[in-house]
């Protein structure tokens, strides 16, 4: 996750927040592939349909870029592998969190002791702002470890097509950036497909849930 966030924030920081956000639409067609291949999750006909939809939003994008993006398939393949293992290790979200930092806190140490001037050159509200980013991070990973133990690795990947939404919707409306009818598209078959897994889903948790209802109430 360490690598993740450095690769995110230097793409971001090089004015690429598109891609960026590119590689957060990748991630939940990796997610699906890594929840078939090592958790034996299935899915439904309309739920791969919804997978097709998305992974030809997501080529197309890929295709209208114009060039390999190696940093959106690094951001990908590190935080899918990064959510299979908080799916997969029997740790609580507070312990993974405190583990993970304990492992990586000499490296930053080390990092702000020979790099950090930001801390003491740029001003109390820069130092601020900085750790502020840190808790900002905190949150929604520790939220993320809480979800991978509830609920299927691929749902989780397909909730995880917010994120880079909004991440492209600023990337455009607030950064500017360039935006095309084929990115339009793009756009629209991946939200159908997420619209379609998402009623699948909801739908196929309601009939489990039915039964069991019904059972208790016979009870």
């Amino acid at each position: 996750i360490c690598t993740n966030w450095y690769v995110f924030i230097a793409t971001v920081n090089g004015g690429h927040v598109v891609e960026a956000s590119l590689g957060y639409y990748i991630n939940p067609l990796v997610n699906v592939a890594l929840a078939t291949m090592f958790l034996k999750e299935r899915l439904s006909r309309a739920e791969i349909v919804s997978f097709l939809l998305a992974m030809s939003g997501v080529l197309m994008i890929t295709h209208h870029y114009g060039r390999v993006p190696w940093a959106a398939i690094f951001l990908a393949l590190t935080f899918a592998f990064y959510g299979l293992i908080k799916k997969i290790v029997p740790v609580g979200e507070w312990t993974g969190l405190t583990i993970e930092t304990m492992l990586i806190a000499p490296f930053a140490s080390l990092y702000l002791a020979f790099q950090g001037n930001a801390f003491i050159t740029d001003g109390v509200q820069t130092s601020l702002f900085l750790m502020g980013a840190g808790a900002a991070t905190a949150v929604p990973l520790l939220l993320f470890a809480a979800g991978a133990k509830r609920i299927s690795f691929s749902f989780i990947g397909f909730l995880q097509y917010i994120a880079p939404t909004i991440m492209f919707l600023l990337g455009v409306f607030l950064f500017r950036e360039p935006f095309s009818r084929v990115q339009l598209f793009s756009f629209i078959l991946i939200w159908i497909g997420l619209a379609i897994f998402t009623i699948s889903h909801s739908k196929g948790a309601f009939s489990k849930r039915k039964p069991h209802v019904a059972h208790t109430v016979h009870k």
